[in-house]
């Protein structure tokens, strides 16, 4: 691209929709190919069309970018699997149907899934000021967790550790998605038939 493109001011009192555009901008250029490694702030300003000074009124470096990025991302994962989940009235129904649509965001939007485990990982331990919840993927974490501590109360799954059942079974999930993505020539299995073993060896769900 040439000269940059001249982004129009934001009225007074929108720096929100600044920093909105910053982290699209920024998924954007993810998505398409450029690594967590060469994504630079003046990539982001010259998509945008801001200078890059502008860029560290919201974000003090690339790190926090690529935070940014990482949670919107997850968010998205997370509102794709609670709607998948709304129209099931039983506990392991819904599981089910959130294992599901979890290989489906994934095959569905390559782009946006491989930008969530691109980014580099955060601290395990919340930075000072910010709450746990806040942290990018804990939400779509605690979403899963409940739902197999909601099986095992309910007696439609083997009682265990539930943290360790959740981290298990996403894992499971992780690596199917990314075999299928990477791998699209292979003869895999029916989706559903991965995901009720899946099921049945993590958390010991009977078949649906």
């Amino acid at each position: 691209m040439g000269a940059e493109r001249r982004r129009v001011r934001n009225p007074r009192g929108e720096g929100d929709r600044l920093r909105r555009d910053l982290i699209d901008a920024a998924g954007r250029l993810l998505g398409e190919g450029v690594t967590h490694e060469a994504l630079s702030l003046r990539a982001v300003a010259r998509e945008v069309g801001i200078a890059t000074t502008s860029v560290y009124l919201h974000f003090p470096d690339r790190t926090a970018l690529l935070t940014a990025v990482y949670q919107e991302r997850f968010g998205e994962l997370t509102t794709f699997l609670r709607e998948a989940a709304a129209g099931t009235p039983e506990p392991a129904g819904q599981l089910r149907a959130c294992c599901l649509a979890y290989e489906r965001f994934a095959l569905e939007r390559p782009n946006a899934y491989r930008v969530l485990f691109d980014v580099p990982g955060i601290q395990q331990d919340p930075p000072p000021g910010v709450a746990r919840e806040d942290l990018p993927g804990v939400l779509f974490f605690d979403t899963m967790r409940g739902l197999v501590e909601r099986c095992m109360d309910a007696g439609e799954a083997r009682r265990a550790d539930p943290v360790l059942a959740t981290t298990c079974l996403i894992a499971a999930l992780h690596g199917m998605a990314s075999l299928r993505i990477n791998r699209p020539s292979y003869p895999w299995p029916p989706i559903e038939v991965v995901v009720d073993h899946l099921l049945r060896t993590q958390v010991g769900r009977a078949s649906a």
